[in-house]
């Protein structure tokens, strides 16, 4: 509820009414639709006019029609109470009494409207009920006018609309409690009807009211703590932006070591990285001195050691005399693959000398034409059978094998310069 004001001498409530009211009492169920909201001051005026009645009371009813979100709701927030009598038994108002209602309306309600009326009677009747709906009719037929009916005898209350020509009784409505200040100062200059406080007490509004000092109450500590958290939210604010700077300023400290030290690794990463080429190239240049030497003895000595090869093949063919057909056999193939072994070693010697980064210059493991993956060793100052196979197979046991294909009936009976034939590991 929106209030105004106007007027120079006496202060005038003008109410307004877009929204519906927060703080209500819900009466009975109301159903959707049109809703009725009753102010608080109003229930209670209805009460003192007819907790007295002996005879059956008309009460006008003023108020307004919600507008934009309540626009489906009838406010009534002002009441007066008719003077003229026999209104039910006549079944209309006169003329003069709607020009002094009208005259008080302006008064005490600026902009009120008559939105329906209210009907207090000692003990309901069919003869009443028909009283109560030809005045219905005949004052206040338009659409979604009100009426309130207290029934004093059974103390009920009940509620109707007029709607397409009929009243349609409600489920429920609503008492709304907000400042009223014109039913306040009609109720305060009015002498009639008297007050009936020791005859009524209405808890339900006393504890109504009392609930909503409390709200404001807690109101306005809200406000209080709200204002705090806010200070404090801004003092916090100020510490994190602070705090914040402060961060970034050690970050780029930290940024800027960090620059240092990777520059720094670099330059020492790229000073090992030349250390090394160079000890590289020392240790190539160190390689290469044995590689000649030995290309030159390898050429030198070519013509002995076709002549040594010649004797292996002779010692190797008396071996296989003396011993049984198959050994013989297999030494003359052996003596065969020595022979052709020993004219390809020149050749051989010169490749191997070309080809330092695959094998050593000292290496004597050559391939041989016997088969593929078949390789012979010429045996050196200091070499054992059993070392030349660990170094080739790293199993001992091929000793056997290598033993029998050589037709070696000792393993210690092997001398330098002579042709191992290694075969296929499988």
């Amino acid at each position: 509820m929106e209030e105004t004001t106007n007027g120079a001498k006496e202060e005038k409530f003008i109410y307004e009414y877009n929204n519906y009211p927060k703080n209500v009492r819900q009466i009975g169920v109301p159903l959707p639709g049109q809703k009725i909201y009753l102010e608080d001051y109003v229930i209670t005026y209805l009460k003192q006019c007819f907790v007295h009645a002996q005879e059956p009371v008309v009460v006008l009813l003023l108020g307004k029609y919600g507008e934009q979100e309540a626009k489906e709701a009838v406010f009534l927030y002002g009441a007066m109470v008719l003077e003229e009598e026999g209104v039910l038994e006549k079944g209309c108002i006169e003329k003069e009494t709607w020009d002094q209602v009208h005259q008080n309306i302006a008064e005490n309600f600026p902009e009120a409207q008559v939105l329906g009326w209210a009907c207090g009677v000692p003990m309901w009747s069919s003869n009443m009920d028909s009283q109560v709906r030809r005045l219905q009719k005949k004052e206040f037929a338009r659409e979604n006018r009100t009426l309130f009916l207290w029934d004093l005898s059974e103390k009920e209350e009940k509620i109707f609309l007029w709607q397409r020509s009929m009243l349609k009784e409600m489920s429920g409505y609503y008492v709304y409690f907000e400042k009223n200040p014109q039913m306040q100062n009609f109720m305060l200059d009015s002498t009639e009807p008297e007050s009936i406080d020791g005859d009524y007490e209405d808890t339900v509004t006393v504890s109504m009211r009392h609930v909503m000092e409390e709200k404001e109450e807690h109101k306005k500590n809200m406000q209080l703590l709200a204002y705090c958290g806010a200070v404090a939210a801004g003092i916090a604010l100020l510490f994190g932006v602070h705090t914040m700077l402060d961060s970034t300023a050690r970050i780029q400290k930290m940024e800027q070591t960090v620059d240092t030290l990777t520059e720094y690794v670099g330059k020492q990463q790229e000073d090992v990285a030349a250390m090394s080429r160079q000890a590289q190239n020392t240790e190539d240049t160190v390689k290469e001195i044995p590689r000649q030497s030995a290309k030159a003895a390898q050429t030198t000595n070519a013509p002995s050691r076709r002549k040594t090869t010649e004797q292996i093949d002779e010692d190797a063919g008396e071996d296989a005399k003396q011993g049984d057909g198959n050994a013989g056999t297999t030494a003359e193939k052996g003596g065969k693959n020595d022979s052709s072994t020993s004219e390809q070693t020149d050749g051989t010697t010169k490749a191997e000398a070309g080809t330092g980064s695959k094998q050593s210059a000292g290496s004597s493991v050559k391939k041989t034409s016997a088969g593929s993956g078949t390789q012979s060793y010429i045996v050196r100052k200091g070499d054992t059978l059993s070392q030349i196979v660990w170094r080739q197979y790293h199993d001992l046991s091929y000793e056997k094998k290598i033993k029998k294909t050589n037709g070696l009936k000792d393993a210690d009976a092997i001398y330098e310069g002579q042709c191992i034939v290694l075969p296929d590991y499988k």
